[in-house]
């Protein structure tokens, strides 16, 4: 490989690092659609990951975080994290490092959306626990939120 092609990829993955975090799969995948082969950007991607520039622990972290921020439950996160490729080991240290109270952070999606007051209609309760359930949260998350605890 030239220099001049080592100094296009080192530049490529320094551009995309220097945005945001990406998990390492994610740069391979971006770099393939630049048309650049794997075995010319390889042995750079893995200067960078040993240099600790590019970590799947830190993405894995902020991109939960900020899921979290965003309302979504456990489970969204999660695969969220595995479709970027990282491993399941990261994905749930990542969840464990942020710190989150699933509890009440379902509650106040759900207040957010419905309203603080309890619903006793068996269909709108129902519609209630459909969306937490589609944002991401496990069922003992979503009864938490929508149970008759009006202690807010």
């Amino acid at each position: 490989m030239s220099e001049f092609d080592r100094k296009i990829i080192t530049d490529a993955i320094t551009r995309m690092l220097a945005r945001r975090e990406h998990s390492f799969s994610e740069v391979v995948r971006k770099l393939q659609q630049k048309g650049i082969a794997s075995d010319a950007f390889m042995p750079i991607l893995e200067e960078f990951r040993d240099a600790d520039i590019q970590s799947d622990d830190r993405f894995a972290e902020s991109r939960a975080r900020a899921l979290y921020l965003k309302g979504k439950g456990p489970r969204a996160i999660k695969l969220d994290l595995l479709q970027y490729g990282v491993d399941e080991s990261t994905a749930e240290h990542a969840m464990r490092e942020i710190d989150a109270d699933w509890f009440e952070s379902a509650k106040k999606v759900k207040q957010k959306k419905f309203g603080e007051f309890y619903e006793t209609e068996f269909a709108l309760r129902q519609k209630q626990k459909q969306f937490l359930q589609y944002r991401g949260f496990y069922q003992e998350h979503i009864e938490y939120a929508v149970s008759a605890n009006e202690s807010s």
